[in-house]
């Protein structure tokens, strides 16, 4: 009995532990149905956000292309011309469409198929505008999109980005309504959508109106609109319908139907931003959901192990479960900064761009004065230089992040690296009305020896955060100094930039030079940044063995102070020395006054100071004689221009008056040339500047004295430039031929390796290679050329020009047998540098 009792009260327990089990697997397998829907509306939710950005991406390129159309006064071939060439992408192409005879018809950046000549096309037979001429889709849509259609000059399902434009009539010269549409093939945008395969192998996706109709149909969904795919293949009433219609086009979620194979399914639903009541539809077997799910009943075999199973089960899923979610908290917070950065990088690479393109509207508009077009090119030099080095920051966020950041030293002119922080700044201080002065102290030495692209980028970073982060109407200061270094080869550059800004708390202060983050205010939220441009300051700071020390104080301001040793360069600087002539410069800054002073009678000037506009209008009136007036643009009791007009009462037309500002000389010139001013000095005042510009007014230029070409070393060389592009090559052969170089052309790696085998001995000195050609590339080129039989041929220097510019794109160049490697855009004296190296290496 006993032994009975037992038995049967381990039955009982047993029996009862697998009711508890079956039980507690009914409602786990509940809660997985559960959860697993509701990831698949997240997943449908996520489909949205990558559609919603695709759209509006796309949408604002066909905006662009629409202002510039609207601004400049285009005929339809000269509009279809520019879009042309404003296409970037082999599976992209636009038209232009306006009203003739009643029918819509126009042009196409691409000719059709059949007929390579013919780029005309008519939308004739293709109802996919509105109704009414000239209205595309709401006007309350952000995106203007068409519905997919047969694209008539492929004959591919695409869809059509849209925009208004006027047009000029070549007849009648009047303007008229056309469209423009950017076309993208339906494949393309699908490669958008893309489901985890390992969890939802038979997804699929649509995209609808508010009407059900589809605008981009999945492969499992039927009939021409959603709602009768519905009622094609289940149970419905009106009102079942109507009630569909409210939930798929209200909040996100799911609904369930049966499908055209009878199967059972889920459907997600969401609404897309930026567009007309659009809506993503998912499409997912109930079977796929349910597949997965564990087969607890193998656990009831032996109570022991089920609950020891169950237990360790249990434990595992909860384990994975917090494994996962860390996981998936951590690769979202790095996909958002990630995407935080690329969206906000904006702002430093339009500083530069603001300037090329403020530069050359400048140069195209005064193509008759030589010395405003020589100008504004050379800065627009120095502001593509800097694009392409943060260009280049961007592609290496990856190398300063593991410390592979190299530096390349040169020899460089600090006045240049003043010149191009003034010029990239002036945009950014002009458009928020900015106190800005400048000044440099105490410079004995021009040439210096370091990385100058990377001194140059750390004096814009912290100039350019002080401009961002000063509200309009406040003050910033740049001071550059010379000190004496640790050695007699080496000078102490001190950069210190103040301002009054919103200033950064201590707390943000401890973590300012980590990626991805900026100081926030409520003032300040909409500025833009990429949040890396003190942690890649700081890095190269500390590359170079310099410092970084920084003050703040919330709503009153900060100031950075950068100290880097730098090596003075082995170049002898040119003597400068003027006539002793007797110059005047007036200053409310007592620091640049005298400094400028200073810096006057270094080059044998004598130098008269004036503490502001009156001082300097009263020094004239009490009869001091001078050669030269300098005068201060800013001075609080009398401006520069004000000065300029009443010194010019008094002595007359025959003494030169130059004015002095860290501004752009564009936004005073007329007013300054209509009180008399005969010339601009832009801040900072280096000697050579100085020199440059008194030798100008004085009549002192220096002529050409006769001395040999600095490149007359080169001249006469012969060089084999293999490159595919057309331009590439146009822009590479008249530089050379810049500098005496003769040059050919092989247009692919294939006719530069038959090029060398006919090649005589000595006909060409070097081969400059570009990587990426069709029929042969020059990897592969190169390898052919070091196996050719002729000694010679065999081993004629080879030299990368490539915009492969990766630190493994290099590797593979050498490991291929090349010489050197020049990363593209081009910088001509780094392909001297390497012409000469290559020379002198063949002599010795």
């Amino acid at each position: 009995m006993k032994k009975s009792l037992i038995i049967l009260g381990n039955i009982l327990i047993i029996l009862a532990v697998l009711a508890a089990v079956f039980l507690d697997v009914s409602s786990e397998q509940q809660w997985r149905m559960e959860t697993k829907r509701e990831d698949f509306e997240n997943m449908t939710a996520a489909m949205e956000s990558v559609t919603a950005n695709y759209l509006l991406g796309e949408q604002q390129v066909c905006n662009a292309w629409a202002r510039y159309i609207n601004a400049s006064d285009l005929t339809a071939e000269e509009a279809i011309s520019f879009l042309g060439k404003s296409v970037n992408r082999p599976q992209v192409m636009a038209h232009i469409l306006y009203e003739e005879n009643g029918e819509l018809v126009g042009l196409s950046t691409e000719a059709h198929k059949k007929d390579p000549g013919d780029y005309t096309v008519s939308y004739k037979n293709i109802d996919i505008l509105e109704e009414e001429y000239g209205m595309l889709m709401s006007e309350d849509s952000v995106v203007k999109v068409t519905r997919a259609y047969t694209n008539p000059v492929n004959a591919i399902q695409s869809i059509a980005f849209c925009c208004n434009v006027k047009i000029r009539d070549e007849e009648t010269g009047e303007n008229k309504d056309a469209v423009i549409l950017r076309i993208i093939p339906i494949s393309a945008f699908e490669q958008r959508w893309a489901f985890p395969t390992e969890d939802y192998q038979d997804a699929v996706i649509s995209l609808i109106d508010a009407d059900g109709d589809y605008i981009i149909r999945g492969k499992s969904f039927k009939n021409s609109n959603f709602y009768e795919f519905y009622q094609s293949y289940n149970t419905f009433t009106a009102a079942s319908v109507n009630e569909l219609r409210a939930v798929v086009g209200g909040e996100p979620g799911s609904v369930e139907m049966i499908n055209s194979q009878d199967q059972e399914c889920l459907i997600g639903h969401t609404r897309v931003n930026y567009t007309d009541n659009w809506i993503i539809v998912t499409m997912i077997p109930m079977r796929e959901l349910k597949e997965h799910e564990s087969n607890w009943t193998l656990i009831g075999i032996i109570v022991a192990g089920l609950l020891l199973l169950l237990i360790f089960n249990l434990h595992s899923v909860m384990n994975l479960n917090r494994q996962l979610k860390a996981a998936a908290v951590a690769a979202d917070q790095a996909n958002r900064a990630k995407t935080d950065f690329l969206s906000t990088m904006s702002h430093d690479i339009r500083t530069p761009m603001n300037a090329i393109i403020g530069l050359t509207t400048i140069a195209g508009k005064n193509t008759e004065d030589q010395v405003t077009v020589k100008e504004s090119l050379r800065k627009i030099n120095l502001a593509s230089n800097h694009l392409l080095t943060l260009i280049n920051d961007i592609l290496d966020i990856s190398k300063v992040e593991s410390g592979k950041l190299n530096l390349s030293p040169v020899t460089f002119s600090i006045v240049e690296c003043a010149e191009n922080l003034v010029n990239i700044s002036q945009p950014m201080v002009k458009e928020k009305n900015i106190d800005f002065n400048f000044r440099v102290s105490h410079f004995k030495h021009e040439y210096l020896y370091a990385d100058q692209l990377r001194i140059n980028q750390i004096f814009i970073n912290i100039l350019s955060n002080a401009v961002k982060y000063t509200e309009p109407g406040g003050t910033v200061d740049v001071d550059i100094r010379e000190e004496k270094g640790e050695t007699d080869k080496t000078v102490k550059i001190t950069y210190v930039v103040a301002d009054t800004g919103i200033g950064m708390t201590p707390e943000y202060m401890q973590h300012m030079y980590d990626p991805f983050t900026r100081q926030t205010d409520s003032r300040v939220n909409t500025i833009q940044g990429t949040g890396l441009g003190l942690s890649i300051t700081k890095k190269m700071i500390d590359l170079m063995n310099g410092t970084i020390d920084c003050e703040s104080e919330v709503g009153k301001g900060t100031t950075f102070t950068v100290k880097l040793e730098i090596a003075v360069a082995d170049k002898t600087e040119e003597e400068m020395k003027l006539p002793p002539v007797n110059v005047l410069i007036a200053d409310d800054d007592d620091v640049l006054r005298q400094t400028a002073a200073d810096t006057l009678r270094s080059i044998g000037v004598e130098a008269d100071t004036a503490a502001g506009g009156m001082e300097a209008v009263q020094k004239v009136q009490d009869g001091a004689q001078y050669q030269v007036v300098l005068l201060d643009l800013k001075m609080p009791d009398m401006d520069g221009i004000e000065t300029a007009r009443k010194i010019r009462e008094k002595m007359g037309d025959k003494v030169p008056i130059v004015l002095i500002s860290a501004y752009d000389w564009s936004d005073m010139e007329e007013a300054a040339k209509e009180a008399g001013v005969n010339g601009f000095i832009s801040k900072p005042l280096f000697r050579s500047t100085l020199y440059n510009k008194l030798s100008e007014v004085l009549g002192n230029e220096r002529e050409n004295n006769g001395t040999e070409d600095e490149n007359a070393d080169i001249a006469g060389m012969h060089i084999l430039v293999t490159e595919d592009n057309d331009i590439n090559w146009e822009i590479i052969s008249m530089l050379l031929q810049m500098q005496g170089v003769e040059t050919e052309r092989a247009v692919n790696g294939l006719e530069a390796v038959e090029r060398m085998k006919n090649a005589r001995k000595g006909e060409f000195d070097l081969i400059f290679m570009d990587i990426q050609m069709p029929v042969m590339n020059g990897i592969e080129a190169t390898k052919q050329i070091r196996a050719l039989e002729d000694p010679w041929a065999r081993q004629i220097p080879i030299i990368a020009m490539t915009a492969d510019a990766f630190s493994e794109n290099v590797a593979e160049c050498f490991e291929a047998g090349m010489n050197g490697h020049i990363a593209k855009p081009i910088d001509m004296k780094i392909v001297l540098k390497e012409i000469r190296r290559i020379k002198e290496e063949n002599r010795a």
